[in-house]
């Protein structure tokens, strides 16, 4: 249920925030530019929204790209936008739970970044980590992103204030994924009520368990370039087992 009202604002209220998007964050770019060696390489991305990430990935030289989006109105603006540039890049509607339109070992990088995978609902994650570990081919490079719950300090206080609404409600309870706060830039004074869009926040320990559980083996994970900067969303490069 909450998977899907992520969907209708990814659909109609940040539809235009998300399209205008472009350019790699530092983190993106350190990744990219470290793990993303061989040109010949099949690249696929996940979530890719207004295909901000694998056009870039295009500009690198790769020639073999994918991308999916469970947003048919991102789908759209993408093909319209790879006229535009004359982009080779193939994409489809998908879920990162039933990449049947994928065929299996096919992929030598598979970009899961922009917290695709915080989206979806918790039991449905290991389906989404089996499709992505089916059509990777056995020495794929893997980059995923996680909400990072130390990246914000008021995040303890919100699970102990929601999950108190849960419980009066007798709805289950979990302290890692919590409502929208802000939604396009404004205040979500819903936040508290039944039925609103939310996301699950990872600590890094989280990420390394829930990789190993998943069959990935961690190569290198980073939630910020410098000692100075914030904490930011996790980062991860893995390989499967």
């Amino acid at each position: 249920m909450h998977e899907n009202l992520n969907k209708e604002l990814y659909s109609d209220k940040l539809f235009k925030v998300w399209v205008g998007k472009d350019n790699l964050l530092p983190l993106e770019e350190y990744f990219f530019k470290k793990y993303l060696l061989d040109k010949n390489g099949k690249v696929i991305e996940a979530g890719t929204g207004g295909g901000r990430l694998i056009f870039e990935i295009e500009k690198l030289g790769f020639k073999q790209l994918d991308a999916f989006d469970y947003v048919n109105n991102m789908i759209s603006f993408c093909e319209s936008k790879k006229k535009q540039l004359k982009s080779k890049v193939n994409f489809k509607v998908a879920e990162v739970k039933d990449l049947s339109h994928y065929k299996s070992l096919d992929f030598d990088y598979l970009i899961y970044l922009q917290q695709v995978l915080c989206f979806i609902e918790k039991e449905d994650l290991p389906k989404a980590f089996k499709e992505a570990h089916r059509i990777g081919k056995e020495n794929s490079i893997y980059i995923f992103s996680f909400l990072n719950w130390n990246s914000k300090t008021y995040n303890p206080f919100l699970s102990i204030l929601v999950n108190l609404f849960r419980m009066f409600r007798k709805e289950k309870t979990n302290k890692y994924k919590l409502p929208w706060l802000n939604i396009d830039g404004k205040f979500n004074r819903k936040f508290l009520n039944k039925n609103q869009p939310q996301n699950s926040w990872f600590k890094e320990k989280h990420v390394k368990d829930l990789l190993e559980k998943n069959n990935f083996s961690l190569i290198e994970i980073k939630s910020k370039m410098k000692d100075s900067d914030k904490v930011g969303h996790i980062h991860v490069a893995c390989k499967k087992r």
